[in-house]
């Protein structure tokens, strides 16, 4: 009986072993495409706009008023199906540096989820003029640049537009997104 229960008790200590193997082998196999572009889990890249629009099946509410120091197309595409899905934007100079960056999500109540955000600290905030929710906050990237983010809500989104350029462009651009949501 002895041997029975030795045996037993090294099978499944084996079995353990090889299983929990396997489910760490998964989790790296997984984290590999994160570790490689270099962006939070969930996050994936997109070639163009129309791309992560049919990805989310949402169509993005881009300004009507972009000024004219800043590049087009965005640098970056990128979005997350999670939650609703969300999606987010990056634009450069005229002179190649990062600009502007605009976020917005596509349906459901969550917020942008951070992994879209970036890490940020916030040294000061205030209300925005662009309704009761809406917040202008100064925020310091991880590089140490200083940025002029507004957050607000319309037509069942979130809305985050994130600036090194003039307030008052952040202002006009984020009051120029309009659109149908579908």
């Amino acid at each position: 009986m002895g041997s029975t229960v030795s045996e037993g008790a090294r099978a499944l200590w084996t079995l353990t072993l090889v299983l929990g193997g396997a489910a760490a082998a998964l989790a790296t196999l997984d984290a590999i495409p994160t570790w490689m572009h270099g962006q939070p889990r969930g996050v994936r890249r997109a070639a163009t706009i129309e791309e992560a629009e049919r990805r989310v099946q949402a169509r993005v509410l881009l300004p009507s008023y972009f000024p004219d120091t800043l590049r087009w197309p965005p640098s970056a595409v990128r979005f997350i199906r999670d939650d609703g899905g969300s999606v987010a934007l990056d634009f450069l100079a005229k002179d190649g540096a990062p600009a502007l960056f605009l976020a917005q999500t596509v349906r459901g109540d969550a917020a942008i989820p951070e992994g879209l955000q970036g890490r940020l600290a916030v040294i000061q905030q205030q209300s925005a003029p662009l309704g009761d929710d809406a917040v202008l906050a100064r925020v310091v990237a991880e590089d140490g640049t200083l940025w002029n983010q507004l957050a607000w809500r319309r037509s069942g989104r979130h809305f985050l537009l994130r600036g090194r350029g003039s307030l008052e462009d952040l202002i006009r651009m984020a009051r120029s997104i309009h659109g149908e949501v579908r």
